[in-house]
C-alpha cells in the first residue's frame, strides 16, 4: 500500500468518525440552505466544497444550533484537508458558542489533538469556558498557599483511563490562564507544580483536566469559566523591604546631608587658638 493510498484511508477515517461525532441536532432545526449544503458536502467527503459553503454560511444570521454544526464541521473538514490552523480557529469559535462542547471518544486523535489545542488557546486568551466532565478534587500542598511559594497539585484518578494532566492557573482577577501538562507517574497518579511567581494574593484560581492516551478530556476539577479558588496569604515582608522604611532612611540621609552641607558652608574664624599657661 503506497503512501497516497494510506493518506486517503486516513482522511476517510477522519471523516467517518467526524460524521459519527456530529452533534445530534435535528435537521428541522437547520434552516440555512448553505449549512445544509455544507453538511451534505462533508458527508459526501467533498471537504473543499464543504469548507466553501460553510464559510459562506458564517456570514449569515445563524441560530445557535446552526453555529455549533457549522463550526464543528468546519473544524473537522479543515483537519481532513491538512489545515490545522483554520481548524483550530473554528473549534475556538465552537467553544465560544458552546463552552462545554466535547468531541466523541471515537474521533480520531488527529482531530482531537487540534480540538484540545483550541481549548487550551481559548483558556489562555479568555478563560470563559465551562466543563461538563466528571469532577474530581485535587489535593493542594500547602492547603493554604502563601505568597511567592509554589503549590503542588496531586490527583489520584482510579480506573487507569487518564494518561496526562493539564493544570490551568492564574491569579484571582486575571483574565488569562497559564498552564502546565504532566504525565502520570509510576503509580498512575498525577503531580504538577504551580510556580511561586504565579502564587499571589488575593487568591489562586485553578482548572485541572485529565486526558486519556488519545488526548480526550476524561475528568475535570473546576472549569475555565468557574475555576477552583483558594485564598493566598500575603507573606510578611522584613522591615528593610517596606517602602516606608526606606522613606525614613532617605529622610535621615537627606537631613544628614543638609547638616553636613551647612557645617561645611559656615565661615571659618581667623583667630588663632588661645593657649593658657598656668603660672
Amino acid at each position: 500500500m503506497n503512501r497516497s493510498t494510506q493518506n486517503a484511508i486516513a482522511l476517510f477515517t477522519v471523516a467517518a468518525v467526524a460524521v459519527a461525532s456530529a452533534p445530534r441536532v435535528a435537521r428541522a432545526e437547520v434552516d440555512s440552505a448553505l449549512v445544509k449544503q455544507g453538511l451534505a458536502a462533508y458527508a459526501a467527503l467533498d471537504y473543499t466544497r464543504a469548507i466553501s459553503l460553510l464559510e459562506q454560511a458564517r456570514g449569515e444570521s445563524l441560530t445557535r444550533e446552526e453555529k455549533i454544526l457549522t463550526y464543528r464541521t468546519l473544524g473537522m473538514a479543515y483537519v481532513a484537508v491538512g489545515q490545522p490552523a483554520p481548524a483550530r480557529q473554528c473549534f475556538e469559535h465552537l467553544l465560544r458558542v458552546e463552552p462545554s462542547a466535547e468531541l466523541d471518544r471515537s474521533v480520531a486523535p488527529k482531530v482531537r489533538a487540534v480540538f484540545e489545542e483550541a481549548k487550551a488557546r481559548a483558556a489562555t486568551s479568555a478563560g470563559a469556558l465551562a466543563s461538563a466532565l466528571p469532577a474530581f478534587t485535587p489535593a493542594l500542598t500547602p492547603a493554604a498557599p502563601r505568597e511567592g511559594r509554589p503549590v503542588a497539585v496531586h490527583v489520584i484518578y482510579p480506573g487507569g483511563l487518564a494518561r496526562k494532566m493539564t493544570v490551568y492557573f492564574r491569579k484571582s482577577g486575571d483574565a488569562r490562564f497559564s498552564r502546565t501538562t504532566t504525565d502520570a507517574n509510576a503509580s498512575g497518579d498525577f503531580d504538577a507544580t504551580v510556580p511561586g511567581l504565579a502564587v499571589e494574593p488575593p487568591g489562586l484560581e485553578l482548572h485541572v483536566v485529565l486526558l486519556d492516551d488519545s488526548g480526550a478530556s476524561v475528568a475535570a476539577a473546576g472549569s475555565l469559566g468557574t475555576p477552583l479558588s483558594v485564598t493566598v496569604t500575603r507573606t510578611p515582608r522584613p522591615v528593610y523591604k517596606r517602602g516606608w522604611f526606606w522613606g525614613v532612611i532617605g529622610g535621615v540621609a537627606a537631613a544628614g546631608a543638609i547638616a553636613t552641607g551647612l557645617a561645611l558652608g559656615l565661615p571659618r574664624s581667623n583667630s588663632a587658638p588661645i593657649t593658657v599657661n598656668p603660672q
